[in-house]
């Protein structure tokens, strides 16, 4: 049930290195959406080995986080991470013959489970490199002004944007180390607590986080009736699928 150490390393570093270059996609570099949450877990589940619940968990956490809008200086929940780990640690663990008979939405309630209390620190994580990227800033600007060879100017403003883009990189691997080792230690402990007479009602309970991410855009609504629409909608989606 749980990973080999070798096999535990391996995906740790697979995930982290090459998923964070694709969290540089959502501010450091191009931004062409393939940081977006249902990206993001797919190309991670691909990476060790089931796209299919990496995909899965992509469109959990994209609806999940509808509601998150980046708006002036607000810093949202890097879901990017967030999908990134889900989906490397759901397809890693999902490839163990103890869990291949598992239902695929136990899989994957209990890695969003294991996954979702790291969002406050993916939020200061990105502010911290925000905050340090903004130093680099001033730093350019003395150094081009101390530069009045136009060449020896330009390579320095290149050589301080590439140490930002190292920032933002080392970030997300240090971060997705971190939340990969968690998600890969729990969910095995997990799978043996749930009691046999829930994994049939996961698929349903796994609903549950678009609902969230549904009744978050409702915030236009006062607070009673958003309520009433969430636990309305919740119950359907328990009772009749």
């Amino acid at each position: 049930m749980w990973l080999d150490f070798s096999a535990f390393i391996w995906v740790t570093l697979k995930v982290a290195l090459l998923g964070a270059f694709c969290a540089l996609d959502r501010t450091a570099l191009l931004q062409t959406m393939f940081s977006r949450p249902l990206a993001a877990a797919t190309f991670a589940g691909a990476l060790t080995g089931n796209w299919e619940i990496g995909l899965l968990l992509g469109v959990s956490l994209e609806l999940y986080f509808l509601s998150e809008i980046p708006v002036g200086t607000i810093i949202p929940t890097d879901d990017t991470l967030l999908a990134l780990a889900a989906g490397g640690a759901g397809a890693a663990l999902s490839n163990l013959p103890p869990n291949q008979n598992q239902p695929a939405g136990t899989l994957a309630l209990l890695v969003l489970l294991t996954v979702l209390p790291w969002a406050g620190f993916t939020r200061r994580v990105d502010s911290w490199v925000r905050q340090k990227n903004g130093r680099l800033v001033d730093e350019v600007e003395t150094a081009l002004l101390a530069r009045p060879n136009l060449a020896r100017a330009q390579l320095s403003a290149l050589n301080y944007h590439l140490h930002g883009l190292f920032n933002f990189y080392s970030a997300a691997v240090l971060a997705l180390g971190l939340m990969l080792t968690s998600s890969l230690l729990l969910v095995p402990l997990l799978l043996l607590l749930v009691p046999g007479w829930l994994r049939p009602l996961s698929d349903r309970l796994l609903f549950l986080f678009p609902v969230f991410g549904i009744a978050g855009l409702l915030s236009n609504m006062n607070q009673k009736r958003q309520l009433a629409v969430f636990a309305g909608v919740a119950l359907t989606l328990l009772i009749f699928f």
